[in-house]
């Protein structure tokens, strides 16, 4: 059985991780170039990102897909019906949806040709393909500062975290990888980018939320009680300091098409 390692990262991830991870999402599915989305597929769906975005964009109907049921459980009553699944073997007919979108999920697999593939079985021919993952040159200052406030006062990186990091992030983190995934996988009309995206986050409180909200942070987070919490994460906000950079992560997305 695989573990859920989001499980309790639902509430920081929505109130923090969000603030970077929705501008993202909605970059993502710009990339669609107004094709109708008809029925989506919306992989790693956590708690949401994704769905204004293709909403606006013109998708008739979402599925959501994760594997973490307490991510899908965020705000349950608003959002498309889910199912808890594994991407590499999801609970699907062949060609059973228009368009799939996978944000920040390929870089979970140690076998991302392999989840590409699954996508695109269960998307009819012709269906368009999004999918973004972080650069392996995404690097920020500000950010590290934040963890290390967090080191201090006891956080270290959970095992999960520095396995995913160092088997199955890299895979991914360039255009290059990326394009070479999706030739692997079969795709046609494959177009992939490597950019800075300006998220909007230019405070520092901001900032920390969105890092502290992320899932490598939600038990150790869970052990502090709220005062000391409030001092830990005053104290990241004072690393970060006035003179932040506004935050751009490199981004990796790819745009692509199952074959006819």
């Amino acid at each position: 059985m695989i573990r859920d390692h989001y499980d309790g990262a639902a509430p920081g991830w929505a109130r923090g991780a969000t603030l970077v991870y929705a501008p993202i999402a909605e970059q993502l599915v710009a990339r669609a170039r107004g094709a109708a989305l008809g029925h989506v597929l919306d992989v790693g769906a956590g708690t949401g990102v994704a769905e204004a975005p293709l909403r606006a964009a013109g998708a008739a109907r979402i599925v959501g897909v994760d594997l973490s049921h307490d991510m899908l459980t965020w705000d349950r009553d608003g959002r498309p019906p889910a199912v808890v699944a594994d991407v590499m073997r999801l609970p699907f007919r062949d060609e059973s949806f228009d368009a799939a979108v996978a944000a920040f999920v390929l870089n979970h697999l140690t076998d991302p040709v392999g989840g590409l593939v699954e996508l695109a079985r269960v998307t009819r021919p012709g269906a368009g393909l999004l999918a973004s993952v972080f650069a392996n040159t995404a690097r920020s200052e500000n950010r590290d500062a934040v963890d290390d406030v967090a080191r201090v006062h006891g956080w270290s990186p959970p095992a999960w975290y520095l396995d995913l990091k160092e088997n199955a992030t890299p895979l991914l983190g360039s255009a290059a990888s990326m394009t070479r995934a999706a030739v692997a996988a079969s795709l046609s009309d494959v177009e992939v980018q490597e950019a800075d995206v300006d998220v909007g986050v230019t405070d520092p409180r901001a900032l920390v939320d969105y890092r502290f909200g992320q899932a490598q942070f939600a038990q150790w987070i869970a052990a502090l009680d709220p005062s000391t919490y409030a001092a830990v994460r005053a104290a990241a906000i004072d690393a970060v300091g006035r003179a932040m950079q506004p935050y751009r992560p490199r981004v990796v997305f790819l745009s692509a098409r199952r074959n006819r």
